[in-house]
């Protein structure tokens, strides 16, 4: 498999969409998508769920990124790190609830992702027992189906993303809070540069497996959040 480049957008909300939405347009015009991290969003945060469609609709990834406990929303990498052997049963009635509370917004996937750490066994058999065929971490992909495992590790803002020999990913994340700093801006665009620079084709996590040409871009749409 040629080295795909990942990039991935989470936190985002109200505060950041406007960012947001002009990073996701910047990256348009490099046919790069965006595999977009998210949490169940609570009703107050439609504008952002009215982005999120809009997205998928560009051709971005919708991946779910946590587990609803109750009425709080537990983010699944600290959870993780309390509890890395979460068993299957348990993480199955998280995800659940999850699941229930994404499509109540609208939002349905098949990707599941937790960059900051590694997710339990019992975690991944309950995203099979559930539907979910990739499962993103901080080791790399894995294809729920078949078993198969792409390994590379996460590079944040400010880190360069350099191909290493025979890598397959190259994955950047950028939390969406960080968007408003032109700094952090013109950080991720310079990595998704140099990735680009060095041969690397751009995905998303829930098409990883499949090779994919560079997209045309949204077709000049824009989105204007209410």
């Amino acid at each position: 498999m040629a080295t795909r480049l990942l990039v991935s957008l989470s936190g985002m909300d109200g505060r950041s969409l406007e960012h947001c939405a002009s990073v996701a347009e910047e990256l348009d015009r490099l046919r790069v998508p965006l595999s977009l991290l998210t949490t169940p969003l609570p009703a107050t945060e439609q504008s952002t769920v009215d982005w999120i469609r809009f997205r998928r609709s560009a051709g971005d990834a919708v991946v779910l990124n946590g587990f609803a406990r109750g009425p709080v929303l537990v983010p699944q990498q600290r959870r993780m790190r309390r509890k890395p052997s979460l068993p299957a049963h348990e993480a199955g009635l998280r995800l659940i609830a999850s699941v229930a509370s994404f499509e109540a917004r609208g939002l349905v996937t098949d990707c599941f992702a937790v960059l900051d750490a590694t997710v339990s066994l019992g975690t991944m058999t309950a995203l099979r027992r559930h539907g979910f065929t990739v499962c993103a971490d901080a080791s790399g992909v894995h294809d729920l189906k078949t078993g198969a495992h792409w390994r590379g590790r996460v590079r944040r803002l400010g880190q360069r993303a350099v191909i290493p020999r025979r890598a397959e990913l190259v994955r950047i994340a950028v939390d969406a809070a960080d968007l408003a700093s032109h700094t952090c801006r013109w950080a991720l665009l310079d990595a998704v540069d140099d990735a680009l620079r060095d041969g690397a084709i751009p995905g998303t996590y829930a098409a990883v497996r499949v090779p994919s040409p560079l997209r045309a871009s949204a077709h000049g749409t824009r989105f204007s959040p209410r």
